[in-house]
């Protein structure tokens, strides 16, 4: 491999683990007074006019002419996942929440057999075993779960297998960023009656809106979508299961949740479980994994 190649796949990776860790930082922001419709709404408004910037910058706008129908879908869906993701974290720990809603991706790799009429390898039902066997290790009773806690990051899981299953096909039609930033546009028309409150009602979160919708989303999926086409499949699917991990030692760090050692067990089965899931994985299945968080 030409060192021109090596350098840039380097700083390819080195650009996705941080933007993981970075990710895994986001409960911090969401863990305040603010609503979480208002978080919602002003992440989703405020990613979609970022990466609308910058398709147009680098002259990649275009209005998609195939699957607007789907993408609106999509777009819906992903609110609806937000929402509860938002809602989870809440409600009941960081490492619960993560636990759960990451099953969801190694749920919609096992599915995409029935599904999406595609050849599932043995990984990702070994992966959903694992997923599963982590996720009872976090939940335990005794472990800081809360009923209305798990119901919602249940719910937001459930929703992003349902989102990746809808995405895949799509970003194989329209190209990942398209999708990725036309669902935005679909998720903030929906949301806006909540952007509207959020700028009327809650101008002292201004700084949280920045964080998570202009930061965290936009340009995260700028540097994002720049940086895992240098990549492997299975690399990109590994390196982003950095994020649930992150997420739990910011919370330890900052929010003083401090999850036993089956927890930590389970968090990390959970990760690894991606991992494993991953192992199969094709272009398509990378293109949509940044809808994660």
């Amino acid at each position: 491999m030409p060192s021109g190649m090596r350098t840039t796949r380097a700083i390819a990776v080195v650009s996705l683990a941080l933007l993981a860790i970075a990710w895994g930082a986001i409960p911090l922001f969401v863990r305040t007074e603010t609503p979480p419709t208002h978080l919602v709404a002003m992440r989703v408004t405020l990613g979609a006019a970022v990466l609308l910037l910058f398709s147009a910058a680098t002259s990649r706008l275009a209005i998609p002419k195939l699957g607007r129908g789907r993408l609106v879908i999509v777009g819906v869906v992903l609110a609806a996942h937000w929402l509860f993701f938002f809602l989870s974290l809440n409600l009941t720990t960081v490492a619960v929440s993560l636990a759960i809603v990451y099953v969801g991706p190694v749920l919609a790799a096992a599915f995409s057999g029935p599904v999406l009429h595609e050849r599932v390898s043995w990984h990702a039902y070994a992966g959903l075993a694992v997923a599963v066997v982590g996720m009872l290790l976090v939940v335990r009773p005794g472990a800081g779960a809360t009923l209305g806690g798990v119901a919602a990051a249940g719910v937001s899981g459930v929703l992003l297998a349902v989102l990746m299953l809808l995405g895949k096909p799509l970003a194989a039609d329209l190209g990942g960023l398209v999708v990725a930033t036309w669902e935005l546009v679909v998720a903030s028309i929906v949301l806006a009656p909540f952007t509207v409150q959020a700028v009327r009602f809650s101008a002292d979160a201004w700084p949280q809106f920045l964080i998570l919708g202009a930061l965290f989303t936009g340009v995260a999926g700028a540097v994002y979508w720049s940086s895992m086409r240098h990549l492997p499949v299975a690399v990109v699917s590994v390196i982003m299961y950095l994020e649930p991990a992150a997420a739990v030692v910011w919370a330890a760090i900052f929010l003083s949740e401090q999850p036993d050692p089956l927890a930590w067990l389970g968090v990390g089965l959970v990760v690894a479980a991606g991992t494993i899931a991953s192992r199969g994985a094709t272009d398509e299945d990378v293109a949509v994994a940044a809808e994660i968080l």
